[in-house]
């Protein structure tokens, strides 16, 4: 009989006013629960000259996921971040490599907020069935990770299971971020990094690795969806990128405690579970490790670095409108759009493509010496001291 266990209830949702009061909350029971925790360690000085190394890298995938951290995966949606998770916890519970790198082997759970039967459906594609690996979990309800009080019951549950089979957890998997947290605002950077430290707290509590599924926001190129702080609290960051003939690149975007690793990739593969009540197939889909060369996905160029192409772009639209029609005629947002090679603005969906080019102006006005002037509703000018900044506009 398949093991099987009832988890405590997690909170319900928050009225609109308990929310503006979310981080108060979230301090309040981070303290009372450390008061409860006697293993929780207080603040101490420590010697460096008297330190001694941890040589052991306690990895749940080596080089890319390690226990006792977190990490957030991101993607577009239907990139296949719920079979590429899948794909790492059958590794884990049946001791294979992952992308070549050897694998803590223990028992995964996988809590699916959105979608539990998929999920277990997409399992049965996966050699896991073997009564001496350790168990693939599958939670079927959301876990409130911005609430510090449901994530110690959690704790206390996942606790009991390791009790119960005599085996560590080495993965839990938040599938999505979204969907546990409660409405808490993605956009506000205090709240998501509480929820990152209380998703911290949990992976030390059971020496497991903590993962995130995430989507991206409406640009691709900025990442996963959201406040930027969760990049910045958690250990671990992987971007899936699809490329060609359905293969799928996985990104090491940040490392904080490992070396980032190179990039690899996945296709996804039909695999048959049986027929439906009208004799048709029904299917689903895994992932399966491909060769870096049969995807030509390419990195999302940074922000920093795209922006610096961007601004180039716009500066070399600028003196070319200079030279042809003078320094005084107006032009509009549009026109300079209308002037930069189509490749530096790709990434950027044409809805927004306007807005970035305007940014990129607005940019150019406010500099010490300013190119532009906005004359308003996306009209602008060239500013008096333009003919001093000739120099500026032919050296970019």
């Amino acid at each position: 009989m398949p093991f099987q266990t009832f988890l405590t209830p997690i909170c319900p949702a928050d009225s609109q006013s308990d929310k503006s009061n979310f981080l108060e909350r979230h301090m309040s029971e981070q303290a009372n629960l450390n008061q409860q925790n006697p293993e929780t360690p207080g603040a101490r000085f420590i010697d460096a000259r008297d330190h001694d190394p941890v040589l052991a890298w306690n990895y749940a995938a080596k080089g890319w996921f390690r226990r006792r951290e977190t990490s957030v995966v991101y993607g577009p949606s239907n990139a296949g971040k719920t079979a590429f998770v899948g794909h790492l916890g059958q590794c884990i519970v049946s001791n294979r490599p992952f992308f070549g790198a050897r694998v803590t082997q223990g028992i995964v759970v996988h809590v699916a907020a959105e979608s539990p039967a998929s999920v277990l459906d997409r399992m049965q594609s996966h050699a896991i069935h073997d009564d001496t690996y350790p168990p693939y979990l599958v939670y079927d309800l959301p876990v409130d990770l911005s609430c510090a009080k449901s994530l110690n019951e959690f704790r206390r549950d996942l606790t009991q299971i390791m009790n119960d089979h005599g085996q560590e957890i080495v993965l839990v998997i938040f599938d999505t971020l979204s969907r546990c947290i409660n409405g808490v605002d993605e956009n506000s950077s205090t709240e998501m990094t509480a929820v990152v430290h209380n998703a911290e707290a949990l992976a030390r509590g059971i020496s497991a690795h903590v993962m995130m599924i995430h989507h991206t926001g409406k640009d691709v190129e900025r990442g996963g969806r959201g406040s930027s702080a969760i990049r910045g609290a958690v250990d671990t960051e992987i971007c899936l990128k699809p490329g060609d003939a359905g293969a799928v690149a996985l990104f090491q975007d940040k490392q904080r405690t490992m070396k980032k690793g190179k990039s690899v990739c996945f296709g996804l593969e039909t695999h048959v579970l049986g027929l439906d009540e009208d004799g048709e197939e029904k299917t689903t889909v895994r992932a399966v490790e491909r060769e870096n060369d049969t995807t030509n996905a390419k990195k999302p160029t940074s922000k920093v670095r795209k922006g610096m192409d961007r601004t180039t772009a716009v500066l070399t639209a600028l003196h070319i409108r200079r030279i042809t029609g003078g320094n005084n005629a107006s032009f509009q947002t549009n026109d300079i759009l209308a002037s930069i090679p189509p490749d530096v603005i790709e990434t950027v969906k044409p809805e927004h493509r306007a807005r970035v080019i305007s940014r990129e102006l607005e940019n150019l006005s406010k500099q010490e010496v300013p190119l532009v002037e906005s004359t308003g509703r996306g009209s602008w000018t060239f500013a008096p001291t333009v003919e001093s900044q000739q120099e500026v506009l032919f050296n970019n």
